[in-house]
C-alpha cells in the first residue's frame, strides 16, 4: 500500500522559512579590525645612551584594508630641538613633532590608495654628539595586522 505524504509542501515551506530566519539573525561576519600597540624609543649620543624620544600608542586596522586609525603620545627627551614620529601604512603617512622635552598626544586616520597589512612607526631625535656635530638618530618598528 502506498504511503500518503500529507503536508509535504507546508513542511518544505516551514524549513525554508527557518533557514532564512537563521541567515537573518546570524549575518556573515566580516574581518575584524586589529589594534596593534607599540612603544618605540630612540637613543643617540655617546654609545647610544642618551634618550632622545619615545612614542607610545596604537594603530587599529583590518589586514588588507586601505584605512587605519592611530593614537600616539610622543615625548621629546634630551633632544635638540625636536623629536618626531612618522606613522606609515600603505601609501599613507602621518608626521608629528614635539619640541624640546615636551609630550603631546596625536590621533588621526590613515587613508592609503591600496590595501596594506603592516604599519611602520619611526621615531627620530637629534643631538650635538659627537663633538659639535648635529646628528639625527632614528628607530623603527613594524606592526602587523
Amino acid at each position: 500500500m502506498p504511503k500518503i505524504r500529507r503536508f509535504r509542501s507546508i513542511r518544505l515551506l516551514a524549513a525554508t522559512a527557518v533557514g532564512l530566519l537563521a541567515v537573518a539573525l546570524f549575518p556573515a561576519t566580516s574581518a575584524q579590525a586589529a589594534t596593534a600597540p607599540f612603544t618605540v624609543s630612540v637613543k643617540g649620543g655617546y654609545n647610544n645612551t642618551q634618550s632622545l624620544g619615545t612614542a607610545t600608542g596604537s594603530v587599529t586596522a583590518t589586514a588588507g584594508s586601505n584605512q587605519a586609525s592611530y593614537s600616539v603620545t610622543l615625548c621629546g627627551e634630551s633632544t635638540y630641538p625636536s623629536s618626531s614620529v612618522t606613522i606609515a601604512a600603505g601609501s599613507a603617512t602621518a608626521l608629528h613633532t614635539v619640541y624640546y622635552q615636551n609630550c603631546q598626544t596625536f590621533s588621526g586616520d590613515l587613508n592609503s590608495s591600496y590595501g596594506f597589512t603592516t604599519a611602520q612607526i619611526t621615531v627620530s631625535g637629534s643631538t650635538f654628539y659627537p663633538g659639535n656635530q648635529y646628528t639625527t638618530y632614528t628607530k623603527s618598528r613594524t606592526l602587523y595586522f
